[in-house]
């Protein structure tokens, strides 16, 4: 419901990690649109706060009709505009330049969601085909270990994430020719490792090769 109060002041209780860039929506998103839930103007965000109508008809018992100004009007358009204040205030520079001429919050919305959605699948795919193509090549156990992990962790911010085994998966798919008795014996294990068992048992062969 909209407050008739001109104190109404929507504030993001926690405050937001990360403006919105041109790399990070769906971390973004993840941040605030629990705190937009908490402050109560998530409805203007999401559409279900519709703007009233300008102008009241209404008739009389003579069925006369008459017409003025809707007070609900003006309150809806002051709130509409402070939730928008405080997402623009939730934008780097270099995003809300690219939104200037948008006016109304939910407009902003669905505007931020059709820019990044499909950079964010097109950043998911990319991230997939290195997971894939991934060679242990020359690096430490320890940095081939980060790295990889860094990839998850870039996917399950992209809200794509994937499980131990799967990335297990990658990590020994990029182990060349010298780690072949260590995947046969990863083979005829009758329990499968655990992601941290794995980085001991690669760390210990690195160190006895």
């Amino acid at each position: 419901t909209m407050s008739s109060s001109a104190s109404f002041q929507p504030t993001l209780s926690g405050g937001v990690l990360e403006k919105l860039s041109r790399t990070n929506y769906v971390l973004w998103r993840t941040q605030i649109t629990p705190q937009l839930r908490g402050a109560g103007v998530f409805h203007y965000v999401d559409g279900t706060a519709t703007e009233p109508v300008k102008v009241l008809v209404t008739k009389d018992a003579a069925g006369k009709e008459t017409s003025g100004p809707n007070p609900l009007h003006p309150i809806w358009v002051r709130e509409d505009q402070q939730v928008l204040g405080c997402l623009i205030q939730n934008l780097s520079k270099e995003v809300l330049v690219t939104v200037t001429t948008i006016t109304m919050v939910r407009e902003l919305w669905v505007a931020l969601a059709s820019m990044f959605l499909s950079q964010s699948l097109s950043h998911v795919n990319n991230i997939c085909t290195t997971l894939i193509n991934a060679q242990k090549g020359n690096q430490s156990v320890a940095s081939y270990f980060a790295a990889m992990r860094g990839l998850a962790d870039e996917l399950a911010a992209a809200d794509k994430s994937i499980q131990d085994d799967e990335l297990m998966s990658y990590i020994i798919h990029g182990l060349d020719q010298d780690y072949q008795p260590l995947v046969y014996a990863l083979d005829a294990r009758a329990t499968p490792v655990t992601l941290d068992e794995l980085f001991a048992m690669l760390s210990n062969f690195d160190q006895r090769m």
